[in-house]
């Protein structure tokens, strides 16, 4: 008999019922720098695609490229030019690093994200789960409930059905797929798998 608890079976059921707008933020790839050298310069062909990519000023990432390289340049049409001959390794190593620090949210993995300014401090806002944390701080901070806990019961309600007639319930930025229960249920359940800010639990007596 399988089991209704198989991780893998939940979790592809979870996925068909997304909605398209959260399917297409686990298809996020940032476009690969395109290079080409042009006597000692070292441009960046794709630049500006990459920046509407990632959906970040193109003075900030300019900024950013300019310190980490340790060069000088400029950006003409949807070029970066830089002074020097810099390896493409080089280079998308320092854009992979940007996007993981200025546009992945570190809780969720999401894309969806905002940069803010605080007075000196930059904050990465996740529009996704709610994440807030300065972008250069040791700690995150997260405005939500306790994270909930594998093997651990919690008093919830079944505020809505899945497609598949499993209960859903909320836990601070948390959604909890319970089979069995009904809408409008006030149950305890057993959080028996979490993935991300997704549990599956089951409805203990």
């Amino acid at each position: 008999m399988t089991d209704m608890y198989d991780y893998d079976s939940l979790l592809a059921r979870v996925r068909e019922a997304l909605p398209e707008e959260i399917k297409n933020r686990e298809r996020f790839e940032v476009p690969k720098v395109e290079v080409i050298y042009e006597g000692k310069n070292t441009i960046i062909k794709n630049f500006m695609d990459i920046v509407k990519r990632i959906n970040r000023d193109q003075m900030h990432v300019y900024k950013y490229l300019m310190r980490e390289l340790g060069t000088a340049g400029s950006i003409q049409g949807d070029r970066l030019v830089l002074k020097g001959r810099i390896s493409q390794s080089l280079i998308q190593s320092r854009i992979d690093s940007y996007v993981k620090t200025y546009v992945i949210c570190y809780e969720c993995g999401s894309p969806d994200t905002e940069l803010r300014k605080e007075g000196r401090v930059e904050i990465l806002v996740c529009k996704a789960c709610g994440a807030i944390r300065p972008v250069h701080g040791k700690v995150a901070v997260k405005f939500s409930m306790s994270k909930l806990e594998e093997g651990k019961v919690y008093n919830v309600e079944i505020t809505d059905l899945s497609r598949d007639g499993d209960g859903i319930a909320k836990y601070g930025d948390y959604t909890i797929y319970v089979p069995g229960a009904r809408k409008g249920e006030q149950v305890k359940v057993k959080i028996v798998k979490i993935k991300k800010n997704v549990a599956f639990g089951r409805i203990v007596s």
